[in-house]
């Protein structure tokens, strides 16, 4: 007799995903939006700034390893912290 056991669980991988986010606040905004994405579990392994005194909004470039379950979930979740204007994917 045999028995059958379940496969096990293949891991997902994780991919790298750019974004630009486009956040208000300046440096301080920048720096918040970075604490929240590690706070929250993201790993991200690239991360640029363009902020400029006396505009209204920065962007940030970044990328995120996710899978691709995780990538609108990312987008909804990030859209929601204070400060953030957009998030939108890259090519």
């Amino acid at each position: 007799m045999t028995t059958l056991e379940p496969a096990p669980a293949r891991r997902l991988s994780r991919l790298p995903r750019p974004f630009t986010i486009l956040t208000t606040g300046g440096m301080p905004g920048v720096m918040d939006l970075a604490s929240a994405l590690c706070s929250l579990g993201y790993r991200v392994p690239d991360f640029s700034v363009d902020v400029h005194e006396g505009v209204s909004c920065s962007c940030v470039q970044c990328t995120v390893a996710l899978t691709s379950a995780e990538c609108a979930e990312f987008a909804d979740r990030v859209r929601t912290l204070p400060g953030v204007l957009s998030v939108e994917p890259s090519c």
